[in-house]
């Protein structure tokens, strides 16, 4: 069987990537871990990700049909085995020797913290702990599947199987009123109507009202309804003439008299 390779090494001659493993001379290729781990300890926590990916990719390269799995766990395996000699073998009598240890334990933790983040396999969960996690997936569905059953409930009872029928050739004559509808202005200055976009238009129309008793296609009334009626561009239509039968216009302030209320005279 063939013996994969798992990381980049230095090239013998020519410049190397800063992630390659190895010495820039002869070095025995079965230390490959120990060079690995070299390499691990000069970089900084926040090139762990680039780190990762430069080496899957020579992975993938080097080794045809190569599963990402067999390369993520022949990784953390190496950090892990390190990890505990590193415990086993922390000199505390050698100051210098004990923070080089901590430092290393750290960054090796940090990395195997980096893994955890891709990690698709659940490489370090017991069958338990799957199954238990998995559990914990399935009531969470569970929850979110009664909360949309609620909400579709909750929708049922406002919606409605009726409709407002509109006679035949007058579609865009009522397309056209609700397109004047969001050009008037309250007495405060404030539009009458208004949507962020113009496509709820549309859906209105094609969901409460008929045409002919027929369904109403939105590619009918979508180019009357642009995002912005100040650029509408090519797209875009204007109603035309024939069918703006109806305007809409302020309404004449009316004045009431005031109501007669007859005084009742006072007995004493």
């Amino acid at each position: 069987m063939k013996e994969l390779s798992y990381f980049s090494t230095r090239p013998r001659f020519g410049e190397a990537h800063p992630y390659d493993i190895g010495m820039p001379f002869f070095w025995w290729k079965g230390h490959y871990d120990i060079h690995f781990l070299n390499t691990l300890y000069r970089i900084d926590e926040d090139e762990f990700a680039d780190f990762y990916a430069y080496h899957l990719d020579h992975f993938k390269e080097a080794n045809s049909n190569a599963d990402e799995s067999e390369f993520f766990g022949h990784m953390r395996d190496i950090v892990k085995d390190e990890l505990k000699n590193l415990i086993v073998d922390d000199k505390r009598k050698s100051k210098d020797l004990h923070r080089r240890t901590v430092q290393r334990k750290l960054h090796l933790r940090a990395f195997l913290g980096y893994l955890d983040t891709v990690d698709d396999w659940k490489a370090d969960r017991t069958k338990d702990e799957i199954i238990a996690a998995k559990e914990a997936e399935i009531v969470q569905f569970k929850e979110m599947v009664n909360e949309l059953k609620q909400q579709v409930r909750e929708l049922k009872k406002r919606d409605t199987d009726d409709y407002i029928n509109i006679p035949k050739g007058y579609l865009l004559t009522v397309a056209d009123l609700l397109i004047k509808m969001q050009e008037k202005e309250t007495p405060e200055n404030k539009e009458l109507v208004f949507s962020i976009h113009s496509s709820v238009w549309v859906k209105m129309l094609c969901r409460y009202f008929r045409h002919d008793n027929r369904p109403i296609s939105p590619e009918t009334l979508r180019r009357y309804f642009p995002a912005d009626r100040n650029d509408m561009g090519s797209k875009y239509a204007e109603i035309p003439n024939r069918y703006r039968l109806f305007d809409i216009v302020p309404a004449k302030k009316r004045s009431y008299p005031t109501p007669h209320i007859p005084i009742k005279p006072h007995r004493f």
